[in-house]
Protein backbone atom coordinates (compact mmCIF):
# COMPACT_ATOMS: atom_id res chain seq x y z
CA UNK A 1 0.00 0.00 0.00
CA UNK A 2 2.79 2.43 1.07
CA UNK A 3 4.58 1.56 -2.52
CA UNK A 4 1.38 2.52 -4.19
CA UNK A 5 0.80 5.67 -2.39
CA UNK A 6 4.44 6.98 -3.33
CA UNK A 7 3.42 5.69 -6.99
CA UNK A 8 0.48 8.37 -6.88
CA UNK A 9 1.97 11.36 -5.59
CA UNK A 10 4.95 10.48 -8.25
CA UNK A 11 2.73 10.74 -11.07
CA UNK A 12 3.44 13.94 -12.53
CA UNK A 13 7.14 13.06 -12.50
CA UNK A 14 6.14 9.45 -14.64
CA UNK A 15 6.91 9.81 -18.41
CA UNK A 16 4.82 8.04 -21.50
CA UNK A 17 5.81 6.31 -24.29
CA UNK A 18 5.67 2.49 -26.13
CA UNK A 19 1.99 3.28 -27.52
CA UNK A 20 0.98 5.65 -29.96
CA UNK A 21 -2.31 7.32 -31.25
CA UNK A 22 -4.02 4.74 -32.72
CA UNK A 23 -2.38 1.46 -31.19
CA UNK A 24 -5.29 -0.79 -30.21
CA UNK A 25 -5.85 -3.38 -27.10
CA UNK A 26 -7.42 -6.33 -26.75
CA UNK A 27 -7.47 -8.04 -23.53
CA UNK A 28 -9.16 -9.67 -20.18
CA UNK A 29 -8.71 -9.40 -16.70
CA UNK A 30 -10.38 -11.86 -13.59
CA UNK A 31 -10.77 -12.32 -9.76
CA UNK A 32 -11.32 -15.17 -7.63
CA UNK A 33 -11.89 -15.44 -3.96
CA UNK A 34 -12.76 -18.44 -1.98
CA UNK A 35 -13.42 -18.10 1.55
CA UNK A 36 -14.86 -19.89 5.01
CA UNK A 37 -16.38 -18.84 8.02
CA UNK A 38 -16.06 -19.83 11.85
CA UNK A 39 -19.84 -19.67 11.60
CA UNK A 40 -21.72 -23.24 12.22
CA UNK A 41 -19.60 -24.74 9.34
CA UNK A 42 -21.02 -23.19 6.33
CA UNK A 43 -19.13 -24.18 3.12
CA UNK A 44 -16.65 -21.75 1.02
CA UNK A 45 -18.08 -18.64 -0.03
CA UNK A 46 -16.80 -18.02 -3.82
CA UNK A 47 -17.00 -15.03 -5.89
CA UNK A 48 -15.91 -15.22 -9.83
CA UNK A 49 -15.71 -11.74 -11.78
CA UNK A 50 -14.20 -11.99 -15.33
CA UNK A 51 -13.95 -8.76 -17.85
CA UNK A 52 -13.34 -8.62 -21.30
CA UNK A 53 -12.40 -5.44 -22.88
CA UNK A 54 -11.31 -4.19 -26.55
CA UNK A 55 -9.33 -0.30 -26.72
CA UNK A 56 -8.48 2.50 -28.70
CA UNK A 57 -5.59 4.54 -28.11
CA UNK A 58 -6.59 8.28 -28.49
CA UNK A 59 -2.85 9.60 -27.65
CA UNK A 60 0.20 7.80 -26.67
CA UNK A 61 -1.06 7.63 -22.79
CA UNK A 62 -4.95 7.12 -23.04
CA UNK A 63 -7.45 4.61 -24.01
CA UNK A 64 -10.88 4.01 -24.05
CA UNK A 65 -13.28 1.66 -25.33
CA UNK A 66 -16.08 -0.72 -24.30
CA UNK A 67 -15.97 -3.72 -21.64
CA UNK A 68 -18.17 -6.39 -21.18
CA UNK A 69 -18.59 -8.34 -17.33
CA UNK A 70 -19.50 -11.47 -15.93
CA UNK A 71 -20.09 -12.16 -12.56
CA UNK A 72 -20.56 -15.45 -10.37
CA UNK A 73 -21.30 -15.59 -6.69
CA UNK A 74 -22.21 -18.38 -4.60
CA UNK A 75 -22.94 -18.73 -0.76
CA UNK A 76 -24.80 -20.75 1.64
CA UNK A 77 -27.86 -20.09 3.56
CA UNK A 78 -28.81 -22.43 6.81
CA UNK A 79 -32.12 -24.32 6.25
CA UNK A 80 -33.93 -23.94 9.29
CA UNK A 81 -36.35 -26.76 8.42
CA UNK A 82 -33.49 -29.83 7.39
CA UNK A 83 -31.10 -27.75 9.25
CA UNK A 84 -28.45 -28.13 6.10
CA UNK A 85 -27.09 -25.45 3.86
CA UNK A 86 -29.01 -24.41 1.05
CA UNK A 87 -26.89 -22.79 -1.75
CA UNK A 88 -27.79 -19.25 -2.83
CA UNK A 89 -26.35 -17.78 -5.89
CA UNK A 90 -25.87 -14.54 -7.83
CA UNK A 91 -25.14 -14.98 -11.29
CA UNK A 92 -24.62 -11.35 -13.65
CA UNK A 93 -23.80 -9.60 -17.01
CA UNK A 94 -23.23 -6.29 -17.09
CA UNK A 95 -21.70 -4.21 -20.31
CA UNK A 96 -20.51 -0.73 -20.77
CA UNK A 97 -17.16 1.37 -21.14
CA UNK A 98 -13.83 1.40 -19.72
CA UNK A 99 -11.31 4.40 -19.88
CA UNK A 100 -7.30 4.02 -18.65
CA UNK A 101 -4.20 6.41 -18.24
CA UNK A 102 -0.77 4.59 -18.72
CA UNK A 103 2.34 6.61 -16.87
CA UNK A 104 5.76 5.17 -18.05
CA UNK A 105 8.27 3.69 -15.07
CA UNK A 106 10.48 1.55 -17.26
CA UNK A 107 10.53 0.33 -20.77
CA UNK A 108 8.92 -3.03 -19.53
CA UNK A 109 6.74 -1.47 -16.67
CA UNK A 110 4.26 0.89 -16.54
CA UNK A 111 1.79 2.20 -13.87
CA UNK A 112 -2.23 3.08 -14.78
CA UNK A 113 -5.69 4.55 -13.64
CA UNK A 114 -8.59 3.06 -15.28
CA UNK A 115 -12.09 4.24 -14.69
CA UNK A 116 -15.08 1.83 -15.41
CA UNK A 117 -18.97 2.37 -16.24
CA UNK A 118 -20.91 -0.73 -16.14
CA UNK A 119 -25.11 -1.77 -16.07
CA UNK A 120 -26.54 -4.80 -16.97
CA UNK A 121 -28.42 -7.44 -14.81
CA UNK A 122 -27.75 -10.00 -11.59
CA UNK A 123 -29.89 -13.36 -11.51
CA UNK A 124 -30.31 -14.11 -7.90
CA UNK A 125 -31.34 -17.73 -6.71
CA UNK A 126 -32.51 -19.32 -3.64
CA UNK A 127 -32.88 -22.88 -4.15
CA UNK A 128 -33.81 -24.57 -1.02
CA UNK A 129 -35.15 -27.88 -2.35
CA UNK A 130 -37.17 -29.78 0.72
CA UNK A 131 -38.84 -25.60 2.16
CA UNK A 132 -40.73 -24.27 -0.98
CA UNK A 133 -41.12 -21.04 1.27
CA UNK A 134 -37.47 -20.27 0.96
CA UNK A 135 -37.00 -20.59 -2.60
CA UNK A 136 -36.59 -17.90 -4.84
CA UNK A 137 -35.50 -16.62 -8.44
CA UNK A 138 -35.52 -13.32 -9.59
CA UNK A 139 -33.60 -10.63 -12.03
CA UNK A 140 -32.60 -7.19 -11.44
CA UNK A 141 -31.03 -4.61 -12.53
CA UNK A 142 -27.13 -4.25 -11.90
CA UNK A 143 -24.75 -1.10 -12.38
CA UNK A 144 -21.01 0.00 -11.05
CA UNK A 145 -18.51 2.50 -11.19
CA UNK A 146 -15.00 1.96 -10.53
CA UNK A 147 -11.56 3.26 -10.50
CA UNK A 148 -8.51 0.36 -10.07
CA UNK A 149 -4.90 1.30 -10.22
CA UNK A 150 -2.44 -1.08 -11.70
CA UNK A 151 0.65 -2.23 -12.70
CA UNK A 152 1.88 -4.04 -15.72
CA UNK A 153 4.70 -5.77 -16.97
CA UNK A 154 5.74 -6.10 -20.96
CA UNK A 155 7.78 -9.55 -21.42
CA UNK A 156 7.17 -8.70 -25.03
CA UNK A 157 5.85 -5.52 -27.22
CA UNK A 158 2.73 -6.61 -27.92
CA UNK A 159 1.96 -8.09 -24.78
CA UNK A 160 1.37 -6.97 -21.30
CA UNK A 161 0.46 -8.75 -17.83
CA UNK A 162 -1.70 -6.62 -15.34
CA UNK A 163 -1.92 -7.05 -11.61
CA UNK A 164 -4.92 -5.15 -10.87
CA UNK A 165 -4.55 -3.93 -6.70
CA UNK A 166 -8.01 -3.29 -5.21
CA UNK A 167 -10.50 -0.72 -6.13
CA UNK A 168 -12.63 2.55 -5.54
CA UNK A 169 -16.20 1.14 -5.78
CA UNK A 170 -19.85 2.25 -6.00
CA UNK A 171 -22.34 -0.26 -7.29
CA UNK A 172 -25.74 -2.25 -6.81
CA UNK A 173 -26.95 -5.92 -6.60
CA UNK A 174 -23.58 -7.37 -6.89
CA UNK A 175 -23.95 -10.15 -4.16
CA UNK A 176 -26.96 -9.37 -2.06
CA UNK A 177 -29.23 -12.12 -1.98
CA UNK A 178 -32.29 -10.80 -0.24
CA UNK A 179 -32.89 -7.17 -1.22
CA UNK A 180 -31.68 -4.39 -3.46
CA UNK A 181 -28.98 -2.50 -2.46
CA UNK A 182 -26.36 0.02 -3.18
CA UNK A 183 -22.84 0.20 -1.89
CA UNK A 184 -19.45 1.92 -1.76
CA UNK A 185 -16.17 0.17 -1.21
CA UNK A 186 -12.43 1.11 -0.88
CA UNK A 187 -10.19 -1.46 -1.01
CA UNK A 188 -6.42 -1.69 -1.85
CA UNK A 189 -6.29 -5.14 -0.66
CA UNK A 190 -8.09 -7.14 -3.54
CA UNK A 191 -5.52 -8.21 -6.50
CA UNK A 192 -6.46 -9.62 -9.66
CA UNK A 193 -4.90 -10.68 -13.05
CA UNK A 194 -4.92 -9.32 -16.54
CA UNK A 195 -3.47 -9.75 -20.11
CA UNK A 196 -3.81 -7.91 -23.02
CA UNK A 197 -2.24 -7.71 -26.10
CA UNK A 198 -1.43 -4.47 -27.89
CA UNK A 199 -1.35 -4.26 -32.04
CA UNK A 200 -1.29 -1.20 -34.26
CA UNK A 201 1.71 0.03 -32.73
CA UNK A 202 3.39 2.49 -34.56
CA UNK A 203 7.17 1.70 -36.45
CA UNK A 204 6.00 -2.01 -34.78
CA UNK A 205 3.89 -3.13 -37.85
Amino acid sequence: MKKLILILLLLPTLTFGQFSKGTKMIGTDFSVSSYTTSVNNEPPITTITGNFHFGFFTSESFAVGPILNVLYNRNYNINPVTNTFDEISITGLSGGLFARKFFKISDKFFFSLEGRGLIGYAQRSNDSRLNFAFQSDDRVTRFDISILPAFTFFPSERWGIDARLGQIYYGSNAANYFQDFKEFRFNLGRVSLGFNYYFGIKGTE
